[in-house]
């Protein structure tokens, strides 16, 4: 009986290169087809059905992840294996592609060729799958209200954010018994954590997550908001949560959950979850001391200390302990100290501005980016660990 031979889709908009990919592959048995543009190259996964797409993620017309994206989505071609074949080395795309679907991500160098071949007939059997897309998890945790753990993890979140456009992030607010992040931000919607809790597994896949979270203006993240009031909060379908996080871990890079001061069977799954735990600590000593019995609480559970970053905030006023009396009083080691902004922060969040873009070059705007820039390199060695 005849076996159908192998095609392969070539997306590239180099034609050197593309005509090298083609021969290379031509005379190895395969049956060609080949784009130069992105859109072309859809028109051709979908008439053609190539049993595997390798594509140049710069393309003319369409981002590469873009093309991922609509590859994935549509039934015709949502399993076919596809490999992005890139002329620039960059982690961060890397991960990006391999999250929105790509089988693998490869640079173009003299060996490519050669690892195709060995690597093609394994993606066509089955050897090889995408990994299960799965963005990294921060929480934010206090001890105690009033350190600004919310404005924090919306101006964090905005930072990164807007460091790289295609990043995908997605800020949870789960403060109960009444959310802050949309009031601070200045989103209003009928979506929130309770009206979702409210719906079926099915109703809440990834792929929903990444249609209906809307993007809020001028933040660069999605945001699921909290509950709009207590009376709402009741109404919290506590089983729910955490498929709902996964689920919104599989359609982002970067998850933000705002936790507030929540230490419940609610939030512990979350905390031990976490590639990151920022602890928000204040300045006084009763923060202190609450923040020591907090952490205790979160060991007794199994809460791995080596994913905690610990963020000091100066939020109202030049007064109280310093880094160094914080960590010789609660054993932990202070990441960063945010300082006194005088109001900065209360203003930007009335005027539902992150504080980067009200004052870029403000020393607290800068040690939030930074923040951002640590956190997100925690995130990711906590990743590669795992």
């Amino acid at each position: 009986m005849d076996t159908k031979p192998t095609s392969i889709l070539i997306i590239d908009g180099d034609s050197t290169s593309r005509k090298y990919l083609a021969n290379a592959f031509g005379k190895a048995g395969y049956i060609i087809f080949t784009a130069s543009l992105g859109r072309e190259g859809l028109v051709s996964a979908w008439r053609d059905l190539p049993d595997i797409i390798i594509l140049d993620p710069l393309l003319p017309d369409l981002p590469g992840l873009e093309l991922i994206k609509r590859i994935r989505q549509d039934r015709r071609t949502s399993n076919v294996p596809c490999v992005a074949l890139s002329s620039q080395a960059d982690s961060q795309d890397k991960l990006a592609y391999i999250s929105a679907g790509c089988n693998d991500y490869l640079v173009k160098t003299s060996q490519s060729v050669a690892y195709l071949l060995d690597l093609l007939p394994r993606l066509i059997n089955g050897e090889v799958t995408a990994p299960a897309k799965r963005g990294i998890l921060v929480t934010f945790i206090s001890a105690k209200g009033g350190v600004g753990t919310s404005s924090l993890c919306a101006n964090i979140a905005m930072c990164l954010g807007s460091e790289k456009i295609e990043t995908r992030v997605a800020v949870m607010d789960m403060v109960l018994p009444i959310g802050s992040i949309a009031d601070i931000v200045g989103h209003e919607g009928s979506l929130n954590l309770i009206t979702v809790t409210q719906q079926t597994p099915d109703q809440t896949s990834a792929a929903y997550f990444m249609e209906k979270l809307p993007r809020v203006a001028g933040w660069y993240f999605h945001l699921l908001p909290g509950s709009p009031d207590p009376e709402s909060a009741n109404q919290l379908a506590v089983d729910r949560i955490e498929q709902i996080i996964t689920a919104v871990m599989e359609s982002y890079d970067y998850v933000f959950v705002d936790l507030g001061r929540a230490l419940s069977r609610i939030t512990q799954p979350i905390l031990r979850k976490a590639d990151v735990i920022v602890l928000v600590i204040g300045t006084d000593l009763s923060t202190t001391i609450i923040t020591n019995t907090v952490w205790n609480y979160l060991k007794s559970k199994g809460i791995d200390s080596q994913h905690l970053y610990v963020l000091q905030n100066r939020a109202v006023g030049l007064e109280g302990l310093t880094k160094i009396e914080l960590e010789q009083m609660t054993g932990l080691q202070v990441q960063i100290t945010i300082p006194y902004m005088s109001g900065n922060m209360t203003v930007a969040n009335n005027r539902h501005e992150p504080l980067m873009s009200r004052d870029p070059n403000d020393s607290g705007s800068l040690t939030i980016k930074q923040a951002a820039s640590q956190i997100a390199e925690m995130g990711q060695q906590s990743r590669n660990q795992k």
